[in-house]
């Protein structure tokens, strides 16, 4: 097993090449940038707020503890798989992203001068619901395996 000085060693091994060699590294990899897609909204086009993440979980019926952002979703994303709910969790998260769309176009209509920047943000959130949407796509490849 490879540890970070051997990778270091290696300028040729990339990171996803050291991924593919350990199945759960990938995994975890993976769900590290799902999760960093979410929480930074300059990747997301939207603000997932704690009250936000804590009544997405209550929708569920998941009574997520209150802390970090990240974690919060991070908790939500295991309950939703362990309850099998996780195809309605991303549709609750499609759902919250479409409310902001519109709150988005409600402000370029209102405020026409600022109708670039905002649609910078339609952009980017729309770019949000296609990455959630193949999420649920895997979610059904998975299971079918």
């Amino acid at each position: 097993m490879l540890n970070d000085k051997d990778l270091m060693k290696n300028p040729f091994m990339t990171n996803e090449k050291f991924a593919q060699q350990f199945d759960f590294l990938k995994e975890e990899g993976e769900f590290d940038r799902i999760l960093k897609i979410l929480t930074v909204p300059s990747r997301s086009g939207i603000y997932l707020s704690r009250f936000d993440i804590r009544n997405i979980g209550l929708t569920l019926g998941v009574d997520v503890p209150v802390r970090e952002r990240r974690e919060m979703l991070k908790d939500l994303f295991y309950y939703s798989k362990q309850i099998d709910k996780m195809k309605e969790f991303l549709d609750l998260l499609i759902q919250y992203t479409n409310s902001k769309i519109n709150q988005y176009r409600e402000l370029q209509e209102a405020f026409p001068k600022t109708s670039q920047i905002i649609q910078g943000w339609i952009d980017k959130a729309e770019k949000l619901i296609s990455f959630i949407e193949n999420l649920k796509r895997e979610i059904d490849i998975y299971k079918a395996v």
